[in-house]
């Protein structure tokens, strides 16, 4: 399994220093690409820590010249909150300026404020993450018109220029719900979840690959926490959800990522600050041990 890390863009450690330290060492590490994490408006008191966050996709501009060949993706960029056509121009321009490292996932959105806060439809979220999708895909393809009733978009003889430097951009689709997974297979080049613990995973790997005959080949790129100071390898996302880390436990991180691997799992985003209060020492620490057990 290749494997990236979430670098920390968002929480109590966030800063400059964190994220050049996390990115240049992941690197090192043989990791395959750093990922940042999307909000925009969080509400005060939200139980998580994105409250404190630097921009996703801007946070990739800086980490273009400080690293050499590691991809930079986001994990999951909230499309829909954001004009279609400036991400669209955001990342292709983050594209050029990397060489073509761009990568992404998206995902439709869990927190209905923040919606609210950006003046967005937080209701009709996923018919505007698939029309956002088609529209990056046409325009990165060079396509001059493009028409969305849902997006309330209509152009034609337009002009998008720099073109990125890849012709087609790598789209996984964030999420675990059926919506979700339906996503993945029609408009995305693999399916994103969180790790639920096994059993539960294991249902849900079930649910995609029956989804439809594409779907039995479609790759599967997960989303997992990993802390080596904590023992118990079972935790609650912000939003109460039962979630896997990978822990100090060494022999049951073997027997975890061996398990997801024969699920049919591919490809592995670490991430070492998943309650963004980790030291930079021990995301470093994180980074190193995953690269041990992965080698």
């Amino acid at each position: 399994m290749k494997f990236g890390v979430c670098v920390p863009n968002y929480g109590e450690s966030s800063s400059p220093e964190a994220l050049r330290a996390v990115a240049q060492e992941a690197e090192r590490a043989g990791c395959d690409s750093l990922w940042t994490t999307d909000h925009v408006l969080m509400p005060r008191n939200s139980g998580t820590p994105y409250e404190r966050i630097f921009d996703s996709i801007t946070t990739l501009a800086y980490l273009a010249p400080i690293t050499n060949h590691v991809r930079l993706g986001i994990s999951s960029l909230i499309m829909a909150m954001r004009n279609p056509v400036v991400v669209a121009r955001q990342l292709a321009t983050i594209d050029n300026l990397s060489g073509g490292r761009l990568v992404l996932a998206a995902g439709a959105g869990w927190n209905e404020k923040e919606f609210s806060h950006l003046g967005s439809n937080f209701h009709n979220r996923g018919k505007r993450l698939d029309a956002t999708i088609r529209l990056i895909r046409a325009l990165w393809r060079g396509e001059v018109s493009f028409k969305s009733r849902v997006l309330g978009i209509d152009f034609s003889g337009v002009v998008f220029e720099p073109r990125p430097s890849q012709k087609d951009l790598t789209i996984w689709i964030g999420g675990t719900s059926k919506a979700a997974m339906r996503r993945a297979v029609t408009l995305g080049d693999g399916w994103h979840p969180n790790v639920q613990p096994l059993d539960q995973f294991t249902k849900l790997v079930t649910e995609f690959r029956e989804i439809s005959q594409e779907a039995k080949t479609k790759k599967i790129c997960v989303r997992i926490a990993i802390n080596t100071k904590a023992e118990q390898s079972e935790y609650r996302s912000p939003q109460g959800e039962r979630r896997i880390m990978l822990s100090a436990n060494q022999a049951q991180n073997k027997n975890i990522l061996s398990n997801l691997e024969q699920l049919g799992v591919s490809y592995i985003i670490a991430v070492p600050s998943p309650d963004g209060k980790a030291s930079v020492a021990n995301q470093v620490d994180a980074i190193k041990a995953l690269s041990k057990v992965l080698s």
